[in-house]
């Protein structure tokens, strides 16, 4: 097993991290063992002239591409990096808001699975880009490889973000494009800025049904189906449930739905039309 850092500061400084005022452009990772099991994810930022909301905060890497050989593995946000860690382990993370103007916002233990054995000629590549948030400077990330952890069993990830707006008008939504075909779907994450609240039942989508050539072969209800990533509390949400809010994951681990064997195709009932929203299928690579 071996653990090394990515993007760090030096040995003996106070930074926690590596300057993250601009843009990381696409780097090989070293290679540091057989294969890259998990990276760990720490980004801070200090706080100026306002508050920041943490999901607000969250917005900072927009997005995170990691590459193997070429070919997206994950290209996610920070918020949908945070969505995908507590989905994939059901772990929380390490998150602070700062209530004033004086201190720092962070999130840290964000554990982004990858599972990937890394073959002679192929390289893994890793890039950050960077949103620029309000009132927030001197940001620094940190990021560290686990290389050969002894997980067994574990089959290399793919997720990537795709973004779509939902129908203008109210009811069942045929979503055109094909799941990626590249192995098994375990889990599908929407992100959608209405969701079930005190008094609202008026979802951004309702339902989803999931087509496999043609034919339906899951009918899922928010309501019911939907795993909840946060113990979300309306009244008095915490800050870790306020970056997962908008988050509905389906699990269909063990088995999952064969993408790359069969066409799958997805359904949206929309009830909240017009919505952004943010499909993140989880798919293990055959």
């Amino acid at each position: 097993m071996k653990i090394k850092k990515i993007y760090d500061a030096a040995d003996g400084s106070g930074t926690p991290g590596a300057i993250f005022t601009a843009t990381l452009n696409e780097k090989v990772i070293t290679k540091e063992g057989e294969r890259l099991d998990y990276l760990m994810i720490g980004v801070k930022g200090a706080v100026a002239t306002a508050a920041v909301v943490i999901e607000d905060f969250a917005d900072l890497i927009n997005p995170l591409t990691l590459r193997y050989g070429g070919d997206n593995r994950l290209v996610l946000t920070l918020q949908e990096l945070i969505a995908l860690s507590v989905f994939y382990y059901g772990k929380k993370i390490a998150v602070g808001e700062n209530t004033d103007a004086t201190g720092n916002n962070f999130v840290g233990g964000v554990k982004i699975p990858v599972y990937q054995t890394v073959e002679t000629g192929k390289d893994l590549t890793i890039q950050l880009d960077r949103s620029a948030v309000t009132n927030i400077a001197t940001e620094t990330v940190a990021i560290t490889g686990y290389w050969d952890t002894g997980e067994e069993n574990r089959k290399p990830i793919h997720c990537v973000r795709v973004a779509h707006t939902t129908s203008g008008t109210a009811g069942i939504e045929t979503y055109g494009s094909r799941i990626v075909p590249k192995g098994k779907m375990i889990g599908l994450i929407i992100a959608q800025p209405n969701g079930f609240a005190d008094g609202n039942i008026d979802v951004s989508i309702q339902r989803v049904k999931i087509l496999e050539n043609g034919e339906e072969v899951a009918g899922l209800n928010d309501l019911a189906d939907a795993v909840s990533l946060a113990d979300i509390d309306y009244v008095t949400p915490s800050v870790f449930a306020d970056l997962l809010r908008p988050y509905r994951a389906f699990d269909f681990r063990p088995n999952g739905f064969d993408a790359k064997a069969n066409e799958l195709t997805l359904q949206f009932d929309v009830q909240d039309v017009s919505d952004a929203i943010v499909i993140l299928p989880v798919i293990e690579i055959e």
